[in-house]
């Protein structure tokens, strides 16, 4: 196959058996989406597509149906399929979603955190540090999401986590269209937030640490939706 997708973030995590062809070229393409290759706006054709997989109209077609069923692309006929921008009233409301996910699964997991699961977020945290001097806006916006994937992931409900990852992959298609400006504001690279969110989870401290998490997480919509 052609040009490929390393990983597209919050995609599918919890799947690991080998990608169809399909998967991959679905993955890729929101990939390029992510990464503004593929801008809000642009048109894209299966004819195009095939020479750059080096694959077959089926697999091809099923990709874009696929992404068109999940909101990313639209399709024109006798046209092409175009990537659907993502609007503030949208982002608004996943933004509530995501809270009400992340606040839930938080407070099922303070009382009961074990040190592994400690150590696993202080790793993180600590992998967030050593991005300061990254200039990589994309690099720094995905491991931001990393740690609330891992934060949610500890309360062991697999459906909230689930839910979260879908919420997350829905953010990183505009992660680029409206972030960039916001970095060139604040330049927030730093994991203070993180660390204090760490802290409260060691204090067993539930209304602490969601207070933070609430902050944390409403730093999108003061910097993407309101920059």
């Amino acid at each position: 196959m052609g040009k490929g997708s390393s990983g597209v973030y919050a995609s599918r995590p919890d799947r690991e058996e080998k990608k169809s062809i399909k998967e991959q070229i679905s993955e890729s393409i929101f990939e390029d989406i992510t990464t503004g290759i593929y801008p809000p706006g642009t048109v894209l054709n299966e004819g195009t597509l095939m020479e750059k997989y080096g694959a077959s109209k089926s697999p091809v077609r099923e990709a874009l149906v696929e992404l068109c069923n999940e909101g990313v692309l639209t399709n024109i006929p006798r046209f092409g399929y175009q990537v659907v921008p993502i609007t503030p009233g949208q982002f608004r409301d996943m933004q509530e979603l995501r809270l009400i996910i992340e606040e839930s699964a938080l407070r099922r997991t303070v009382p009961f955190i074990t040190d592994d699961q400690l150590a696993e977020l202080e790793e993180n945290v600590r992998a967030g540090a050593y991005l300061a001097e990254e200039k990589d806006v994309l690099k720094h916006w995905r491991h931001n999401m990393s740690f609330h994937l891992l934060l949610c992931k500890q309360c062991q409900n697999l459906y909230l986590y689930k839910t979260l990852v879908g919420i997350l992959r829905f953010f990183s298609r505009g992660a680029l269209q409206y972030y960039t400006n916001s970095w060139e504001k604040s330049k927030r690279t730093d994991t203070t937030s993180h660390e204090r969110i760490l802290e409260a989870l060691r204090a067993r401290d539930t209304e602490t640490a969601v207070a933070l998490l609430r902050k944390d997480i409403a730093c999108m919509e003061e910097e993407i939706i309101r920059p």
